[in-house]
């Protein structure tokens, strides 16, 4: 053995223990302040962003880009698409030799039950073509949720559900009871569209409409015809 080594002994006693214990727990982050700024919107941001340009461009593929298919609703609008289709409404159902109703729900009811069921990820609602319909109708009430917050993209405004089976619905599938039968765009829900500008037989956006949405434009890339994809 090296006669220059020497053991580093320390008498360990309460004093020391305790003193090493309190150090360490003021080196832990204050909790209340952690979840507060982190889990505010702990999926990001929800957003609504129209990408638009001439067919073939590759709208439908940015969007392929950005989004998690597991965690998506898709829906495509078209001339005859309806309020009653896209949030969702009563329809028939066989129950043996009788008929019974029940709420239906329609893309935008699905994705929000998604992302109420799953506040931590983040969810998305697609809607191809939205301009192939009239779009302010088709949304109806929930128009005024596209108002979104700054900082956590939960909807700035509330709408109280005219549907009282929609508000069931809702309640049921994820157990969140809807104060007064308020409803909000979750901030973990963004909505995606595409829109082609080139195309006349189309409805136009109302401008109130289109204030609520973020507008990215498409190129033509002859690089990359995405349409022959």
């Amino acid at each position: 053995p090296d006669d220059n080594y020497s053991d580093n002994v320390m008498t360990l006693n309460e004093a020391y223990l305790t003193a090493a214990i309190d150090y360490l727990e003021l080196q832990l982050p204050d909790e209340e302040l952690y979840f507060s700024m982190h889990n505010t919107s702990p999926a990001g941001k929800g957003e609504n962003i129209i990408y638009y340009g001439a067919p073939g461009t590759g709208k439908s593929h940015t969007i392929d880009d950005k989004i998690d298919d597991s965690n998506t609703v898709r829906t495509v609008f078209h001339a005859d698409s309806q309020n009653s289709d896209f949030l969702g409404c009563l329809k028939p159902k066989m129950d043996r030799e009788t008929i019974k109703y029940e709420f239906r729900p329609g893309p935008f009811t699905s994705a929000v039950i998604n992302a109420l069921n799953v506040p931590d990820e983040q969810h998305w609602l697609v809607i191809e073509e939205i301009n192939r319909a009239s779009a302010a109708a088709v949304f109806g009430e929930i128009f005024q949720l596209l108002d979104r917050e700054s900082d956590t993209g939960e909807s700035r405004f509330s709408i109280t559900l005219s549907d009282l089976d929609m508000q069931t619905y809702i309640r049921d599938k994820t157990g969140f009871e809807l104060e007064g039968g308020n409803l909000k765009i979750p901030g973990n829900l963004t909505l995606l569209a595409t829109m082609n500008s080139s195309d006349q037989a189309v409805m136009p956006l109302d401008t109130a409409f289109k204030r609520r949405w973020q507008f990215k434009y498409i190129p033509l890339d002859f690089e990359t015809p995405y349409n022959n994809i």
